[in-house]
């Protein structure tokens, strides 16, 4: 497995996220200990037991980056500081329980940022590979991604709890369906995170299953440009609605691509000379294709 150049920043706000994380039952442990104080027996050492479990899990996770991991740390972080507005319900230290929340809030925010993003699925790239996260549409981010991520969530400790408060029926079938709805969510969520463009050292790869039905490899001399899009471009828009600058990737000849569908064999090619995209880090892309020499 090779090394991508130019991650020595990235690593930087990883280490944050990790030395936060690692913290946490120093600075936020005895805020939840406090709230879990008027529970029920059974309730607290569920929800402090699992507590324990998920620290544990995503800190070795945070150490080990993967695609699979980002997602893990993405959940975490900011489930911590929900974790912590509870514990500060009542009869709370809400200056102390603010305090922490709000850099907890911070390293979440870090934890959902482009670099860290870059760094976790870097973590797979292979010989003299650079892979760059693909921006999510807007419209995902606006509502379902929030609710896919709240369900996740959800799904795991809400059974359990459940159960625990003796809620026998109740949280039977909350267990077994807020499992089904997380695995579907962990599923929606990590396959985000698998949408990318590749630079490789025979040029660049488009690995999007929402754009396209298979990767598609775009040699370096095929390359003619790439920056930002012009105004009125009649490049193929496989953005998917996102956000932000997007880049164009002119070719000096037609490719073909297959857009994705749900029937097989019932797909067309389409003939283009350009490509939208939507990078997480556009201006480190056009350097790295600089860089690359794929672009004078």
């Amino acid at each position: 497995m090779g090394r991508v150049k130019g991650l020595s920043g990235d690593r930087a706000w990883a280490w944050l996220v990790r030395v936060w994380w690692a913290a946490l039952p120093f600075t936020a442990g005895p805020l939840l200990a406090d709230g879990l104080h008027e529970t029920g027996a059974a309730w607290r050492t569920t929800a402090s037991v699992g507590l324990w479990v998920v620290w544990g899990v995503v800190l070795v996770g945070s150490l080990l980056a993967h695609p699979a991991t980002l997602v893990l740390v993405r959940l975490a972080t900011p489930s911590a500081v929900v974790a912590l507005v509870w514990s500060g319900r009542e009869g709370a230290d809400w200056g102390e329980v603010a305090l922490v929340a709000a850099i907890t809030a911070g390293v979440a925010a870090v934890s959902l940022s482009a670099p860290v993003g870059h760094l976790f699925v870097n973590g797979i790239s292979y010989g003299d590979e650079a892979r760059l996260l693909l921006r999510p549409s807007a419209l995902l981010l606006a509502g379902p991604l929030p609710v896919a991520a709240a369900v996740t969530v959800g799904g795991v400790v809400s059974g359990p709890l459940l159960l625990a408060a003796e809620h026998w029926a109740i949280g039977g079938v909350v267990t077994a369906a807020g499992g089904a709805l997380a695995m579907v969510g962990a599923r929606s969520l990590h396959s985000l995170t698998r949408r990318w463009l590749v630079f490789v050292p025979a040029g660049v790869v488009l690995h999007d299953h929402l754009a396209v039905q298979d990767p598609v490899l775009l040699r370096r001399r095929a390359v003619a440009s790439f920056g930002p899009a012009r105004q009125g471009s009649d490049a193929l828009d496989l953005t998917q609605g996102a956000a932000g600058l997007i880049l164009e990737l002119a070719t000096s000849q037609p490719i073909a691509l297959t857009p994705p569908t749900r029937r097989k064999g019932s797909a067309e090619e389409v003939q283009t000379s350009g490509i939208l995209i939507a990078i997480s880090r556009p201006g480190y892309a056009v350097t790295l294709a600089h860089q690359r020499q794929l672009i004078s």
